[in-house]
Order: C-alpha cells, then sequence, then structure tokens
C-alpha cells in the first residue's frame, strides 16, 4: 500500500482547521500528521473543530478538554472490564459453592 506524506497545510485544507492550530495539536501529540494521518485522529479533528467553531472554545482549552475526554474513556474502559470480571466470577461463584457442597466425607 503506498502512503503519500501528508503536510499541515494540506491537513487544514481537508479539515478546515488553521496550521497553526494543527502545528498545537501536533507539538501536545494529538495528532501526528507524517506520514499519513489515521482515521481516528481525523475524528479528533473533527471533534476538535467543532469544539473552536461552533462553542467557541480557545485553542489552549481545547487541550484539556481532550485530555478530559481520554480519561473518561479509560474509565469507561476499566468500568467495563471490572463489570466483565465481576459477572465472571458471579456465575462462577454458584458453581464453587454447589462443588463444595457435595463433597462429604
Amino acid at each position: 500500500m503506498l502512503v503519500r506524506r501528508m503536510s499541515l497545510e494540506e491537513l487544514a485544507r481537508v479539515t478546515g482547521l488553521p496550521v497553526p492550530v494543527l502545528q498545537y495539536l501536533t507539538d501536545l501529540g494529538y495528532i501526528h500528521p507524517f506520514p499519513q494521518l489515521p482515521a481516528a485522529e481525523f475524528d479528533e479533528l473533527r471533534r476538535i473543530r467543532r469544539l473552536i467553531d461552533d462553542l467557541g472554545v480557545a485553542t489552549d482549552t481545547v487541550d484539556l478538554i481532550l485530555h478530559m475526554r481520554r480519561r473518561m474513556l479509560a474509565m469507561q474502559r476499566e468500568i467495563a472490564r471490572l463489570r466483565a470480571e465481576l459477572a465472571y466470577r458471579r456465575a462462577f461463584d454458584g458453581v464453587t459453592t454447589w462443588v463444595d457442597a457435595d463433597w462429604y466425607e
């Protein structure tokens, strides 16, 4: 598969975000436009554009919002993992109790 390098200027045309904002986000590590921007990062740029254009959020505040969003998503994944572990333990708890009840000497 051929991969074409994308400059910040090209990325600005595609996303509608100004080059300085894209440079700021690149410096913070939110996007990596070289050699090719992954689809997930395009989604992130759409969110950023909505924050700036639609909600009037200042560029430096975007970093805080994105950081908190990532933390929230990580917590949601952890909650899902813990729920799955709890369900697994509950499923086997009844089996273990039943097996223990059958072992009489």
